[in-house]
């Protein structure tokens, strides 16, 4: 009886392990945390980082989960956007929103919300985020982005990008 019960949880805690926890990696590629990018926003609150390519390499479709931001500070984020890889857009990081208010809805070369989009397998875009700061006289810094997504039953975490200071002042 006992040996049944310590074989169903071990059956269970293995369940939980493959199939909930969040591992490192997978089938998302894009680049990884290195390089510093510094930027002269002056007053203005808003700013947009991007654009981080990714790509699915896997055999199966992806969906993203969350994206949010690691080491903020003295900055917040206001949300997401893919872009089409073939889209014309010059959302790299950058002074203010590049995007506005919409549409988002991934057609015609536009964005969509990076939190519930689905990338196929051997698919890509570029990965647009906007970031506020409170302070618009402070300086902010964030080490970089931290996407989570589902491929099938796993699931993943990928952190990337370069480290962002944005200065109200000039950059040296």
């Amino acid at each position: 009886m006992v040996a049944g019960i310590a074989a169903g949880a071990l059956v269970v805690g293995a369940g939980v392990w493959y199939f909930a926890l969040r591992r490192d990696g997978g089938p998302l590629s894009g680049n990884v945390l290195g390089d510093a990018v510094c930027l002269s926003v002056g007053e203005t609150a808003d700013a947009t980082i991007g654009n981080l390519p990714l790509t699915n390499t896997g055999s199966d479709p992806i969906t993203i989960t969350a994206v949010s931001l690691t080491g903020p500070d003295g900055v917040d984020n206001d949300g997401a956007l893919l872009v089409p890889e073939g889209a014309n857009s010059s959302s790299g990081s950058k002074t203010g929103w590049a995007f506005g208010n919409g549409p988002f809805d991934g057609e015609n070369g536009t964005p969509t919300l990076a939190v519930g989009a689905q990338l196929a397998k051997s698919a890509g875009a570029k990965l647009v985020v906007h970031v506020h700061r409170p302070d618009p006289l402070g300086e902010a810094r964030l080490t970089g982005i931290r996407i989570e997504y589902r491929s099938g039953l796993r699931h993943y975490a990928r952190e990337m990008g370069p480290r962002h200071t944005l200065r109200p002042g000039r950059c040296s």
